[in-house]
């Protein structure tokens, strides 16, 4: 039979038979044709594309990325002056014991997500980590909630987004936290990176005079932040367990200002911790090879600065923080992490 006529008999056969008819039924007439797809074996994966399903809209609470026990939600919380910021909320395991630990975690310069809209694995991984201890995290983006990428590149007297705009986004987030069901509000803490960092040293500083409705938190945690300002003004903090880390060779935020802050700090009765890491600079607990940035204009020097990671120290840092939480929030990381 020529192409021509098994096209014929093809047409005949799909107009007589029934509309719900199955490829198996129909599978001896068309066998002229070669058949019709034979069943895909049940072992057999479906297309990659298949597996992705479509981000539906923002409502109050959208899934962003599957983790332990429950996925990411999206948020709005009202900010000061009027800024309604975008955050990211990881809930405790479906299994957690109840109300559960929360740790409010700050970005750094760059933002809190990658160049192709990702959150941060920086981020990301310090709350998965905390999550399947136990713990709720909440990422808040103090800048996409302005119509701001990131500020690295822009030296400190012409930034739009100051550190006094990123507390007020962190008491408020405070707030919202402390009010979650679920959520033990005599369990908050604050971590930050960088000018996240030094956003929650300041937090701790304004939280001195406990304004109404801020929780206090449990205790704060901070990598290489900027303390220049806070060792000239010798600024007092809230009495809240504090950890910091610093890179031996930062020349973006050196740790000496930092280091003689906290020896002041601890003269005015502030229970801080601080760790030098060696040989590490900016950026020492993540992952990415040190390379050097001309475009930050704000180091040591104003050419320039060193940033990346430090294997060995990014495992002490991880140990260091994994001890603290376990102090001050009652988290057992090291049983917790799976």
């Amino acid at each position: 039979m020529n192409l021509l006529h098994r096209a014929a008999a093809l047409h005949s056969l799909l107009r007589a038979a029934p509309r719900r008819a199955s490829c198996a039924g129909l599978a001896a007439v068309l066998a002229v044709l070669a058949g019709c797809a034979a069943p895909r074996d049940a072992a057999t994966p479906p297309d990659a594309g298949a597996m992705t399903a479509p981000v539906p809209a923002a409502t109050t609470a959208t899934p962003v990325r599957p983790t332990v026990g429950q996925p990411w939600q999206a948020v709005v919380i009202d900010g000061p002056q009027g800024v309604r910021l975008r955050a990211h909320f990881l809930p405790p395991p479906i299994d957690a014991r109840t109300p559960a630990p929360a740790v409010l975690a700050l970005h750094g310069c760059g933002g809190l997500y990658t160049a192709s809209g990702a959150l941060s694995s920086r981020y990301t991984e310090a709350a998965h980590r905390l999550q399947a201890a136990g713990a709720a995290v909440l990422l808040v983006d103090s800048f996409g909630s302005r119509q701001v990428e990131r500020v690295c590149q822009t030296r400190y007297a012409e930034r739009r987004i100051e550190v006094a705009d990123r507390v007020g986004d962190a008491q408020a987030a405070l707030a919202w936290l402390g009010a979650r069901p679920g959520v033990d509000a005599q369990r908050l803490a604050l971590m930050g990176w960088s000018n996240g960092g030094t956003t929650v040293l300041h937090v701790l500083a304004a939280l001195r005079n406990r304004p109404s409705g801020v929780p206090l938190p449990a205790a704060a945690a901070v990598w290489y932040p900027g303390c220049v300002p806070l060792a000239r003004e010798r600024t007092a903090v809230a009495a809240v367990p504090l950890l910091m880390q610093l890179g031996a060779l930062d020349d973006w935020t050196p740790p000496a200002p930092c280091e003689a802050w906290a020896r002041q700090a601890q003269q005015q009765n502030t229970p801080i911790e601080w760790h030098v890491h060696a040989d590490s600079y900016h950026g020492f607990d993540g992952t990415a090879p040190v390379r050097f940035r001309s475009d930050v204009p704000n180091g040591v020097n104003g050419r320039g600065v060193h940033q990346g990671g430090h294997a060995p120290a990014r495992a002490v840092s991880q140990r260091l923080l994994d001890a603290f939480w376990a102090r001050t929030l009652g988290l057992s990381l090291a049983e917790g992490v799976r």
